[in-house]
């Protein structure tokens, strides 16, 4: 199931936030503002997944009213020892002082996600004991955020190397990693299978192919032109080495590897690569596509986005781009994505609070928006008034 709505409160900054997610939300603003927190609750959600997996079976064994003694006996144990993991594979945040919203006092953090009529509550007390509230104890299975191929793409990606290390288990699980270190071994593993969506096959004339590897070069040339990648396995040396060449005409270069091509490439390619083998209804978080990027490259990225939401899969997106922003309006208004499959929010603060405000800004069918709260992508405006002298 997709979420379509989010409700936090008391984390971070973030006291009352209840908003909306389509297939494709863009969430914007200046720094130290809330974004990050916005992502880092659902985060803790799959970080916690085990024990809310643990509390599912309790209130789902109590709810039948029998069952094995020794077995609800342990999961009553599970439950009452039940605590928040703030420190662990997806988000390390200290302690419930750091996370809980500054103004309030021992109050308990909520976070709660929604798909249409089914939901899973969850709430964290002073001692940081999860409780939930599910619709049907059946239901949180199903919730894409935790799914094994929920992927997430921190902003601090991995960088140009020569080798690259190897993970069979998040191969397994159709992942790259949380900073796409794993991307190299995913595509040697995975290359010549098919891309899933058919609309994400690059729409090249020359090359047309919906293999992974393939398909994966093609968007890169979008950044660099011309390039090709190659992934190879080097089980002696348990890593994967990942090379880049280029092709001019009939001409082709030698094979480079990371460190000689420049660095947006790497910086990208777990981007690509995590939208390319995505599915229907998987959910991929991502931060800063834009990093080392140019502006081109930004909005091309954008556009591989739109596609695949305009197909199904949920992307929740943290950008500062100005050009990711306008390569979606330019996707809509080509009419890649529907208006209504896109939300842009824009967090704030104000002056003299601490609460994140969230503006709400909406597409039309031509890719125009309606409004620019002060703030919003708006300095190229204020430079150009400065410039003109107005």
């Amino acid at each position: 199931m997709k979420i379509d709505r989010v409700e936090i409160k008391n984390f971070k900054s973030l006291k009352d936030v209840d908003i909306e997610l389509t297939n494709l939300t863009l969430i914007s603003g200046v720094n130290s503002t809330g974004k990050s927190s916005f992502i880092q609750a659902l985060l803790l959600l799959v970080q916690n997944k085990n024990s809310i997996n643990n509390l599912t079976n309790f209130e789902m064994i109590k709810s039948l009213g029998k069952g094995d003694d020794t077995l609800l006996k342990t999961l009553t144990q599970m439950y009452e020892n039940s605590s928040l993991v703030l420190d662990g594979k997806y988000v390390e945040l200290g302690n419930k002082k750091d996370i809980l919203y500054q103004e309030v006092f021992d109050e308990d953090i909520i976070i709660n996600v929604y798909s249409k009529d089914k939901y899973l509550k969850t709430n964290y007390n002073k001692n940081l004991k999860i409780n939930i509230d599910i619709s049907n104890p059946i239901d949180y299975l199903t919730f894409n955020l935790f799914l094994n191929n929920f992927q997430y793409i921190k902003t601090d990606r991995v960088s140009p190397a020569i080798t690259y290390k190897l993970s069979e288990i998040d191969i397994k699980e159709n992942l790259i990693g949380l900073n796409g270190e794993y991307t190299a071994h995913f595509l040697a593993e995975n290359n010549n299978k098919n891309i899933f969506i058919e609309a994400l096959v690059h729409p090249s004339p020359n090359r047309k192919t919906k293999q992974l590897l393939e398909n994966t070069s093609l968007w890169l040339s979008e950044i660099s032109r011309g390039i090709d990648i190659d992934s190879t396995m080097n089980p002696s040396q348990n890593n994967v080495t990942l090379t880049y060449s280029y092709v001019y005409g009939n001409n082709k270069t030698n094979k480079f590897n990371p460190l000689n091509v420049g660095f947006g490439i790497t910086y990208v390619l777990p981007i690509i690569v995590s939208i390319l083998k995505s599915k229907p209804n998987d959910l991929i978080i991502i931060e800063n596509p834009e990093s080392h990027l140019h502006p081109a490259g930004q909005s091309k990225m954008a556009e591989l986005c739109a596609i695949a939401s305009a197909n199904g899969v949920q992307i929740i997106i943290e950008t500062h781009s100005d050009h990711f922003l306008n390569g979606i309006r330019v996707a809509t208004k080509k009419h890649i994505l529907k208006p209504e499959d896109t939300s842009i929010y824009y967090f704030r603060k104000n002056i003299d609070e601490l609460e994140t405000k969230i503006d709400t800004i909406n597409l039309d069918e031509y890719g125009n928006i309606d409004n620019y709260p002060k703030g919003f992508f708006d300095e190229w405006d204020n430079k150009l008034d400065e410039l003109l002298g107005l």
